[in-house]
């Protein structure tokens, strides 16, 4: 599943091919993932601007001014593609939602049809892991809010913080040095500190990383450069051996250098 590092480079790399372009038609292709009647999206978005493209969470939000919005969730298996013949779209298996613009067609699809569109999506207070309100002083208090619950589980509990998946949790325990065993509430505040720091430090370095090596990507995954989370390492770059192990009912990759805090 795309994470926040993904989904920062997709919305830079989809507004540069459609940046300023005029909305030109809605296609609905499954209903189940797209509640919004088609005549209520063509009458408010066609012949508007695709004035900005943002992130929130794990969500991409389409901003057409004046708060009409679409957001797409990618989900596990969710694809994005950029035609610039109509007639492509043909051949794009499994659609769920496309936006015709002049000259171009943006297309989602999801072979395991999860994907989901939403129109004017409602706020949400959970901090995005990039918000300002996502502070040192909000993550040590619901971390003592959250102290039973196991540290891996929390980084990926999007009702904690939002945009943190599963392979970026295992990223940030590593560098932090943390135990994805750990329990919340058994580890030292200066760590905690430290963990709050990890955070912002792996997912900006995951960002430069994923531009250097697919400068283009608008879809899928780059996982390459991952420390630990990677299916190509037997070791990290400590020399100590991967242990990959369902954690959190999750696939976690972690060594035993991590400190066990519980």
């Amino acid at each position: 599943m795309p994470e926040l590092p993904d989904l920062e480079v997709f919305k830079d790399n989809i507004y540069h091919k459609l940046t300023s372009k005029r909305l030109t038609g809605v296609n609905v292709y499954n209903r189940n993932k797209v509640i919004t009647p088609l005549i209520m999206l063509t009458e408010e978005l066609c012949g508007r601007e695709l004035s900005a493209i943002n992130r929130y969470g794990k969500e991409l939000y389409f901003d057409f001014g004046d708060s009409r919005i679409i957001s797409a969730h990618l989900m596990l298996n969710g694809r994005i593609s950029i035609i610039s013949n109509p007639e492509a779209a043909k051949s794009i298996k499994f659609k769920i939602f496309s936006l015709d613009f002049e000259n171009e067609s943006i297309v989602f699809s999801d072979y395991g049809g999860l994907l989901t569109i939403k129109y004017k999506p409602k706020p949400d207070p959970v901090p995005d892991a990039f918000g300002e309100n996502f502070t040192l002083d909000y993550f040590r208090k619901i971390a003592r809010r959250k102290a039973s619950l196991n540290i891996k589980a929390f980084l990926i509990d999007q009702k904690v913080v939002k945009g943190i998946g599963n392979a970026y949790a295992d990223e940030i325990l590593w560098h932090a040095s943390i135990s994805p065993h750990s329990k919340v509430g058994k580890i030292p505040e200066e760590v905690i500190t430290k963990l709050y720091e990890t955070i912002g430090n792996v997912l900006r370095a995951a960002i430069a990383s994923i531009k250097e090596i697919s400068p283009e990507i608008i879809s899928g995954e780059e996982r390459s450069f991952l420390k630990v989370h990677n299916k190509l390492l037997k070791q990290t770059e400590t020399g100590f051996p991967i242990t990959i192990e369902k954690i959190a009912s999750k696939t976690t990759y972690y060594t035993k250098e991590q400190v066990f805090y519980g």
